[in-house]
């Protein structure tokens, strides 16, 4: 029985090779092999010279540098020259065609376990080793097993539960607590689908979202605003390419023919001049109203875009972060109340607030200590049930005030970026409406 994993090395190649060919685990030396490397004995210098040289010729040293597979046999099952016979015939069959790899079986430990490290570039033309998740399972473990079948070694049934989720099977969850990355991206697709004639269609209404399309390389790819490429094939069923070019051939097969004018994909305006009215009452509202004075604006003005977002009123696709923050909208109205409610338009009056805040929770504590210790007295029955009266009383005034302090507290480390997103909205309304002016002053001189 053998048990594999994979990993990639992203800095120290060298100590990476010196570790597994460490003379003290491998029998002196004698259990490393080298496939398209030549490695002198307990030289673990020249094969790290190698790959490094590999990677100098073909200018590609950034990035993951190695890949580092371990191999181990279930105790007492396996001989340390078998173990390293079944790690070489692993090695070469999976890489020895274009990389260069280090074969090393350790034996210092119960188990027997090989280490197989190979150069991410290869040799051969250069090209950079990718092992997405599923070849891992449809050629790594599976070709270990038929090795360990062939040498009468047992191999393992089934897979044993892992205590946590993997990333994938989390945000694959259906309904999401939150939203994510790709909750968010999966109900784009929804809308680009329901709205689109065909694939090439698709990709067009993506790029209208915000999105920055990939579809020159293996493996068509989608990058939602601030965030890096995503591939879709390792999107759950339903969001990988090929699923969303039947899901459209399927849709468009139940409709009748398409009109003239697509779908609206976003907003709950019906025509071009009802859009057209909603934009210039959401920039008139910043253009003209906002002049970046005080917390309390700043917040009155971010809830305000929220609630447009929210009801789809606003005038542009919302971002991914921008809908990120939607989920959060009751507590920033909660915040904005209180900024407003105690006229805070300052970080010092925020500072200053919060320590009035302390102030008066540390005399509430103070009270209460005092008659917690009254009880400690044995008081009669009468004189408990009013302390305890009294008690619940404080409990309940520091419950707002506990409130507070943690909305004070989220004040002081989001108003930076709030701020920031307000006057975002303030220079695009301002250049909404220069425009707009612009163009109405386009229009009079061609009328003229």
């Amino acid at each position: 029985m053998a048990q594999t994993k994979i990993w990639p090395v992203k800095s120290h190649l060298p100590r990476a090779i010196r570790y597994i060919m460490n003379p003290a685990k491998t029998q002196e030396g004698k259990l490393v092999t080298g496939v398209n490397l030549f490695i002198p004995p307990n030289d673990w210098q020249t094969p790290a010279n190698q790959m490094i040289s590999t990677k100098l010729r073909f200018g590609k040293q950034g990035g993951r540098l190695a890949y580092h597979l371990e191999q181990s046999f279930k105790p007492g099952e396996v001989t340390p020259e078998v173990a390293h016979q079944i790690g070489v015939e692993l090695a070469k069959e999976l890489f020895g065609e274009k990389y260069e790899v280090v074969v090393a079986t350790h034996v210092d430990r119960e188990h027997i376990h090989n280490h197989i490290l190979l150069n991410s570039v290869s040799f051969v033309d250069g090209s950079k080793f990718h092992q997405p998740n599923a070849m891992y399972y449809d050629r790594i473990r599976k070709l270990s097993d038929q090795l360990c079948a062939r040498y009468g070694l047992s191999i393992i049934k089934e897979a044993k539960p892992h205590k946590h989720e993997s990333y994938p099977a989390q945000h694959h969850k259906k309904p999401q607590p939150s939203p994510t990355v790709h909750s968010i991206m999966y109900q784009d697709i929804d809308r680009a689908i329901d709205a689109a004639a065909g694939l090439n269609d698709f990709y067009r209404i993506l790029t209208q979202m915000g999105y920055r399309i990939k579809r020159d390389g293996k493996y068509p790819a989608i990058s939602p605003e601030g965030h890096g490429f995503f591939r879709l094939y390792k999107f759950k069923d339903g969001y990988t390419e090929e699923d969303i070019r039947k899901r459209i051939a399927g849709k468009n097969q139940d409709r009748r023919p398409r009109q003239q004018n697509p779908r609206q994909v976003y907003g709950v305006w019906k025509n071009q001049e009802e859009h057209r009215a909603y934009q210039k009452r959401y920039t008139g509202y910043y253009a003209r109203r906002y002049d970046r004075r005080g917390l309390n604006a700043t917040y009155l003005h971010y809830r305000y875009m929220l609630v447009s977002i929210r009801r789809q009123t606003y005038p542009r696709y919302p971002s991914m972060e921008q809908r990120k923050a939607l989920a959060k909208l009751e507590k920033y109205s909660q915040e904005a109340r209180l900024l407003v409610r105690n006229k805070i338009q300052t970080g010092k009056e925020l500072s200053a607030y919060q320590v009035s805040l302390g102030e008066r929770i540390h005399e509430l504590h103070k009270e209460r200590w005092y008659l917690k210790r009254d009880l400690q007295k044995n008081p009669t029955w009468e004189e408990r049930q009013v302390i305890e009266q009294k008690i619940s009383g404080i409990n309940q005034r520091l419950k707002p005030l506990y409130r507070e302090r943690s909305l004070c507290k989220d004040i002081e480390e989001r108003c930076g970026s709030i701020t920031a997103a307000v006057n975002r909205e303030k220079e695009s309304a301002m250049g909404d409406m220069a425009r707009e002016r612009g163009d109405e002053l386009w229009t009079t001189q061609q009328r003229q």
